[in-house]
């Protein structure tokens, strides 16, 4: 009620008022009266701009990702409409509490107040209603810039190493090849992956190769659409995408192929590589991870780029560091430091830039941080070099393949590292998640190998069995483990005992001593978290204090390397929790401690000097691996031990134990074995096949080396998982376990087979299906390796890649009868010795199945007549199919020696008519190499025939062969052959043979690298000049290629040639011994001219040169 007076004695003053003021007075009063709808008005348009905001800001973001360029108008409205909300209707907003206070003692309303702010939030309004008028005005809120293109010019880091040459030139040529559309780059980081592309990028413009070349790192997204209109208008386009990480959607960069409709994912790469084809364009990406160019990208090429050689990193370093004036006594620093960049040009750049003009002490203080594994003292030049690494580490897709790259960095820098230590240790420590079996586990840790080498971050080892690590890797990955993990490879052990007592965090999870002159370790050791601690003795006289283990009690895996001690530490009952045990290349007297450890799973002994396994040992009940491989002086093996380790499943005793009992009395029984129901891996050897029990089976078997008899040693490399060498004296020892080895196996060795005389039908009528590599040795009574005759067509070694006989005195046909097409397709070497009743090599139905051949080998057959023939039965199975000839696409190598009888290579077809074809034996691989030694060869070209062709023959070696013809006969037969020969060896040649190489044929032998003649007596010159007279004045280049020439023993050799101006362009090495009637390298005329041995007439470009 107080209120409503008030209002009405204000409305009769102001009424007076306005009578006297007129107008403005009344404009004012207009701001009191409206401020609830000025107020109102004002809070709609806050939430009018903010919902209009809100629809900018989405497509600016989404064009940010994209690339796009925002227009700068719509950056200023957004800023103009932050400011309004925030610093002018905010406050207005926010006071509002005191328009709302009242005057005349609570009568009526603040009248100055309410003024003020209406006439703020009535000017606001009008703000707002501006803003939200130009926002309407946005259309488009971004715009794309012009396409990035690549100009000729010079390459910023590209340096011309010889390495990359090859690469490079590939590239050029596979962008030039009409077949590749998607081409991959791959490499570790830092190996110069993308200064190598932007070089192709400026020479593919340079050679117009394209009308655009778009260079751009990592994507092209938010260029999408522009480029797509840009393919629909240019001809010939390049697009580089620079360190990719994941798969792109092409789709989504401007690749489109115009088809909505999702098929197979074959049917959209070919659709994707179609309508690139019809495009003309051309995709190469580069990434550290081969799987996302080759499983993701689809390339077609993928290029690996490898580190430097030693010698393109000594430039590189020399040409960043200059020239400095104490270079003389920095050269030995400078070596190893060189040795510790490994090539990679990030850290050669790095490193060399760090130590420019630098004095020769912080020269040794690069190289002892190096020496210590320590990246970060290097003047910042480091932390790129680190970042670019640790990108690759940060990239991998699972916490697995981490903790594995961590792991490998516990070993040290540059050595092999076991992939079965690496097995053990994964296990022990629990890395593989979900894994339970040592079968599972090995999978998960070859997978995780794959994907790390494929990231480039680990490499491949010297043999199957480990990996390696790049240096600077290693570097970093040390550098990880240690900061993040918690996980320690100590370089240096000088003060080590305070070190391992003071230094390290006590948190720490895993210790790595390898191979270190260690002297003196702590009492003990404290760290309670401890999972893994590795000690590699270098030092075999270290002392393990007794309580060394006492303060480690979650130990989970311990590696102790050649320690010699009279008895393991006793603290070692402590560790519980152990899951793994090396104790590799050790000698302890006594370790019957270790029947402690009851939940040990993991235990190896290799190279243990151990002589006695104790009864101990089969209290570990819970072991899933016993490993005493080459524990060469083991004799005993308690009784009912290993039979009491019924959890085993794999058991390692290769080159080791051999002293198995029948009935196990006073040593272990291969009994023992039937209670072993999870063994999955077994290496083993046997020397008596009688004392195998029957009913011994090995079905669950999955990798073993089982040897039988006593001829065979465990030397050579490993190449496959499952192998058995068998010497079987009668063929009634023949047990159900062994018949199951016997079809199982990927690689046999076979010797004596006593009471056998046809392998596949007395051994494995199935045909052997698995196996890969066969070695048949010494087994005289052996007539037949298949004899199918009445089996009809047989389907035998569908997987063998390679075959060796040897000594195989009584084999009359390595295959007599029909064969199926798979029989024999994937044999690549064949190496057949001392096979004395041996008339033919091949069969024609062998021979037209081997499409992968690359090699063949035959030594001191003495009965051998030709390599390939068709029996009588092959010829009325054949006699519809008019076969004509054969072709051996793929033989790269052929050496034949000693084969006095041998006439012809081919074989005596059925006459070919109109009808007649050729059965070619090459798809994709090949064999390019021939030595013939021991054999009378009708002229230099007596294997080749026109039965049978060699047309990618590289190598070809005859041995002590009866030549008859001339080379020059068989020209228009070999001609193909003679262009891929490189290396030609001719030894011991009887016969006629008066001269190798017509004119003619040398035109042919435009590959030629090597030649050696030895002690063939009957030739008098290289070249024949015969086909010479009339035409003394000729000039000609021979042999462009040949770099080696190596003549001796030619007692008859009056020259090489002839001819008027001869010129051996590659020519470096020079050898002739024991040619007494060489006068003439080449003369000039076919007369017997005398002239010195090397005249001007004669240009070569010799490195070294021998004669006598």
């Amino acid at each position: 009620m107080a209120v409503e007076t008030g209002l009405a004695v204000l409305s009769g003053i102001v009424s007076k008022v306005a009578e006297l003021f007129v107008d403005p007075i009344k404009q004012k009063m207009c701001y009191v009266f409206k401020y609830e709808k000025n107020m109102e008005q004002l809070k709609k348009k806050v939430d009018d701009l903010t919902n209009a905001r809100e629809r900018v800001e989405r497509p600016v973001e989404v064009a940010k990702r994209r690339g796009e360029e925002i227009y700068k108008d719509v950056e200023k409205w957004l800023i103009s409409v932050n400011e309004f909300t925030e610093t002018v209707a905010k406050p207005i907003i926010d006071d509002e509490d005191k328009a709302k206070k009242l005057c005349f003692k609570g009568v009526c309303p603040n009248l100055i107040f309410r003024y003020s702010f209406s006439k703020k939030a009535a000017n606001a309004v009008e703000d707002g209603v501006n803003l939200l008028r130009e926002a309407e005005r946005f259309a488009t809120v971004s715009y794309r810039p012009v396409l990035q293109r690549t100009k000729s010019v010079y390459i910023r880091d590209y340096q011309d190493f010889d390495s990359r040459m090859p690469i490079f030139q590939d590239i050029m040529l596979t962008l030039k090849d009409g077949d590749f559309n998607m081409i991959g780059v791959y490499g570790m980081g830092g190996v110069g992956k993308t200064t190598l592309v932007k070089k192709v990028a400026s020479h593919a413009k340079e050679d117009d190769l394209f009308d655009v070349v778009v260079l751009a790192e990592e994507s092209l997204a938010g260029r999408a659409t522009r480029l797509r209109d840009r393919l629909k208008k240019e001809e010939r386009v390049l697009v580089i995408l620079d360190n990719i990480w994941v798969q792109l959607d092409l789709d989504a960069i401007g690749i489109s192929f115009g088809n909505d409709k999702k098929g197979t994912i074959t049917q959209e790469v070919d659709q994707e590589r179609k309508v690139l084809n019809q495009r003309q364009c051309k995709m190469l990406l580069t990434s550290r991870n081969l799987d996302v160019l080759r499983n993701d990208m689809n390339t077609q090429m993928n290029f690996l780029i490898k580190t430097l050689s030693y010698e393109e990193t000594d430039s590189l370093f020399w040409k960043i560091v200059g020239d400095p004036a104490e270079k003389l006594n920095l050269s030995t620093i400078s070596v190893e430091i060189i040795q510790k960049c490994a090539g990679l040009p990030i850290a050669i750049t790095a490193i060399a830039n760090a130590l420019k003009n630098k004095s020769l002490s912080h020269w040794k203080n690069a190289l002892e941080q190096l020496r210590k594994c320590n990246l970060r003292n290097f003047g910042g030049r480091d932390a790129n070099m680190h970042s670019v690494i640790e990108l690759s580490y940060n990239f991998l897709d699972s916490e697995e393949a981490k903790s594995l790259l961590l792991l490998c960095s516990l070993h040290n820098v540059s050595c092999n590292v076991s992939i079965e230590d690496l097995l053990y240790y994964s296990m022990g420590l629990g890395l593989l998640q979900d894994v339970y079996t040592l079968v599972e586990g090995r999978n998960r840790l070859h997978t995780l190998i794959d994907n790390l080498k494929a990231s480039c971050l680990l490499l491949d080892s010297n043999t199957s069995e480990t990996v390696k690590m790049h240096e600077v890797i290693h570097f970093v990955a040390i550098s990880i483990a240690s900061t993040d993990e918690l996980m320690f490879n100590i370089q240096d052990v000088t003060e080590l005992k305070e070190k391992l007592e003071e230094k390290l965090p006590k948190e720490t999870i895993a210790i790595s001593l390898p191979y270190k002159d260690i002297f003196v370790l702590p009492e003990r050791l404290e760290y309670p978290k401890l999972k893994i601690l590795l000690l590699y003795m270098k030092n075999c006289s270290l002392q393990i204090p007794d309580a060394f283990f006492e303060g480690v009690k979650e130990l989970n895996v311990l590696n102790l390397t050649s320690v010699r001690l009279v008895s393991l530490p006793s603290s070692l009952r402590w560790l519980t929790n152990l899951q793994t045990l090396c104790l590799d290349r050790c000698r302890f007297e006594d370790i019957s401690i270790i029947g402690e450890l009851k939940k040990l799973k993991i235990l190896t002994f290799r190279f243990y000097k151990i002589e006695k396994l104790p009864r101990e040992i089969g209290q570990l009940t819970r072991l899933m691996s016993l490993n005493l491989r080459s524990c060469s002086k083991l004799r005993v093996i308690a009784p009912n031990v290993l039979s009491s380790l019924t959890r085993l499943e794999e058991l390692r005793l290769g080159n080791s134990f051999i002293g198995w009992e029948v009935e196990g009395r006073s040593n272990a029984s291969l009994v023992e074995l039937k209670q072993l129901s999870r063994l999955t891996t077994l290496g083993i050897h046997i020397l008596d096949a009688q004392i195998i029990p029957h009913d011994l089976l090995f079905e669950k078997l999955e990798d073993y080396r089982i040897f039988i008899g006593d001829v065979w040693d465990w030397s050579g490399k490993i190449k496959t998982l499952r192998t058995l060498k068998l010497k079987l004296n009668y063929s009634n020892y023949l047990g159900n376990g062994v018949k199951i080895l016997l079809n199982r196996s990927e690689e046999l060795y076979l010797d004596e087979l006593n009471g056998i005389k046809n392998v596949v039908d007395e051994l494995n009528r199935e045909g052997f299906p698995q196996l890969k590599h066969l070695h048949l040795q010494n087994a005289h009574e052996i007539q037949y390796i298949i004899n199918s005759i009445g089996w009809g067509l047989c389907n035998v070694f569908p997987k063998l890649e390679s075959l060796n006989l040897l000594n195989l005195i009584n084999l009359e046909k390595i295959c007599h009868g029909k064969l199926a097409t798979v029989s024999f397709s994937q044999l690549r070497i064949m190496k057949i010795r001392n096979c004395d009743r041996l008339k033919h090599l091949l069969t024609f139905s062998m021979a037209k199945n081997l499409l992968q051949l690359q090699e063949i080998e035959v030594i001191n057959c003495k009965k051998l007549e030709e390599i390939v023939f068709q029996e009588s039965e092959e010829l009325q199975a054949y006699q519809n199919e008019r076969i004509s000839r054969i072709e051996f696409t793929q033989l790269r190598t052929l050496r034949l020696q000693r084969l006095p009888l041998l006439t012809s290579f081919g074989f005596n077809p059925v006459t070919p008519d109109t009808g007649s074809h050729e059965i070619v034996a090459a798809p994709d691989a090949g064999s390019r190499e021939i030595v013939a030694e021991d054999e009378p060869i009708c002229g230099f070209m007596i294997p080749f025939s026109q039965k049978v062709l060699l047309p990618s023959l590289e190598k070809l070696e005859l041995s002590s062969i009866n030549i008859e013809c001339i080379w020059l006969d068989q020209l228009p037969i070999t001609s193909s052959c003679c262009r891929t020969l490189t290396s030609l060896t001719l030894k011991e040649c009887s016969g006629n043979l008066k001269y190798l190489f017509s004119y003619s044929v040398i035109q042919s032998l435009v590959e030629l690298q090597k030649l050696g003649i030895y002690n063939c007596k009957s030739i008098e010159e290289i070249i024949n000049t015969e086909e010479l007279r009339g035409e003394e004045t000729i000039s000609m280049k021979v042999f462009p290629e040949l770099i080696n020439l190596q003549q001796k023993g030619l007692l008859k050799l009056i020259r090489f040639g002839s001819g008027n101006s001869v010129e051996i362009p590659s020519l470096t090495r020079l050898y002739i011994k024991d040619c007494p009637n060489l006068k003439t390298f080449f003369s000039t005329s076919t007369s017997a001219d005398t002239h010195p041995l090397f005249g001007e007439k004669v240009t070569y470009n010799l490195f070294s040169r021998a004669t006598s």
